[in-house]
């Protein structure tokens, strides 16, 4: 059970992470990350599940809202929960990765690139599921780009939920003209922030990347183009470093 004291500290953390100014909200991240790394870390197992809980109960609040501001504090409150080797990081994975997947489509930029940040953050911390989550979500923007995003034919997509044991739970969700367009930005993100997190897993899936990423390259919507070059520009960084590690691994005759 999480004691009084405990409890104001929360709400201070939350107070501070859905503040309308980013130096607040950038602190009350750094003050959450500092509390779990060190105080958090003296408590019972039993307050420190309920301490998890309940946060993640904020945590949910924040990022299903429709406070822009929220949704960044949502994102950062993950960030630092995802950075901190405490309680059970397996089933925080797949919880985490569902927030971020749900936070989107968004209207706003901004929580579109702190929360592909972030989903590659996840990937460095998800261990054993690495492989499985980055496959999944490139795999997943590759099924997007390769197939029909016309605006007068494609009214529906597939939402889908990852966890960390091989089953996938998928759902129908329409989208207007506007998601659309926010949810192929959103995919660019990612795919861009899997490569640099996590470009050994990304090489493996790099020869598709080059297929399908001309599609978004070619995209009417300037953001959607302008994201599709960056995401091109980290595959080619992945691709120039292996061949350079292939080229000194050859014996030298």
């Amino acid at each position: 059970m999480v004691t009084i004291m405990t409890n104001l500290l929360m709400q201070q953390f939350v107070t501070g992470l859905k503040s309308r100014h980013a130096e607040v909200r950038s602190k009350a991240a750094r003050d959450l990350y500092h509390y779990v790394k060190t105080e958090l870390r003296e408590v019972s197992v039993e307050e420190l599940t309920s301490f998890m809980d309940e946060f993640n109960h904020h945590i949910f609040e924040m990022v299903s809202g429709s406070d822009v501001n929220e949704k960044k504090g949502g994102i950062l409150a993950i960030v630092c929960l995802i950075g901190a080797d405490v309680g059970n990081i397996n089933t925080r994975i797949s919880r985490f990765a569902n927030y971020l997947r749900n936070l989107l489509p968004s209207n706003d930029t901004g929580v579109m690139e702190l929360a592909a940040k972030t989903v590659g953050k996840l990937a460095l911390v998800s261990g054993t599921y690495a492989a499985e989550y980055v496959e999944f979500e490139v795999k997943r923007a590759f099924e997007w780009l390769g197939g029909d995003r016309n605006e007068g034919k494609r009214h529906a997509a597939v939402s889908s939920d990852f966890k960390p044991n091989g089953r996938y739970s998928y759902k129908p969700l329409c989208m207007n003209v506007c998601s659309l367009m926010c949810s192929c930005f959103r995919l660019v993100l990612v795919l861009r922030e899997l490569a640099v997190s996590m470009p050994t897993y990304f090489f493996q899936q790099v020869q598709q990347f080059f297929e399908m990423i001309f599609n978004a390259v070619r995209d009417p919507k300037p953001v959607i183009r302008e994201g599709a070059v960056e995401a091109l520009r980290a595959a080619l960084v992945v691709t120039a470093q292996r061949e350079t590690a292939k080229q000194t691994q050859k014996p030298q005759w």
